[in-house]
């Protein structure tokens, strides 16, 4: 009986890590989704004031299990992308390497995914970590922009 539990165990070990990168390649979503700008924080500031934005941080491993479901079934989604392109200059950093690092380590983050909005003088307005769907990205978007506000 013990033989067999090990096998199962294998097997399952195996099946899951043969079928990982189909579940990262295959977006649930293939609208026009969140455009991530390849810049550094200092020029995201920057770009956010002169278009009168705020910033959308996403800081992720690439180990990360909630952090691959973010780039596969969320940030691909056409109404999370028409939402944050429109309101936000979206950045996204791995949290191990580079500014990602710094960034992750400077506010004394400590869960991957990270998910932050800042405004543009660099303050952070809202911060969580996890996966989120399409419509409670967009809700927390929201949550950050009200904050701006206030």
């Amino acid at each position: 009986m013990a033989c067999f539990m090990k096998r199962g165990i294998v097997f399952l070990g195996i099946f899951l890590i043969a079928f990982m990168p189909v579940v990262k390649s295959q977006p649930v979503d293939s609208g026009h989704g969140i455009d991530f700008a390849e810049i550094s924080m200092a020029d995201a500031f920057k770009l956010a004031k002169e278009q009168h934005k705020l910033i959308f941080v996403d800081i992720y491993a690439t180990w990360c299990g909630p952090c691959r479901l973010l780039k596969v079934r969320t940030f691909p989604n056409k109404d999370a992308g028409e939402f944050f392109n429109t309101n936000f200059v979206n950045l996204s950093f791995d949290g191990e390497e580079g500014e990602g690092r710094k960034l992750f380590q400077a506010y004394r983050f400590n869960v991957f995914p990270t998910l932050v909005i800042f405004d543009s003088d660099g303050t952070p307005l809202l911060g969580t970590d996890g996966y989120m769907d399409p419509k409670t990205l967009i809700e927390f978007g929201k949550e950050g922009m009200e904050k701006r506000r206030k």
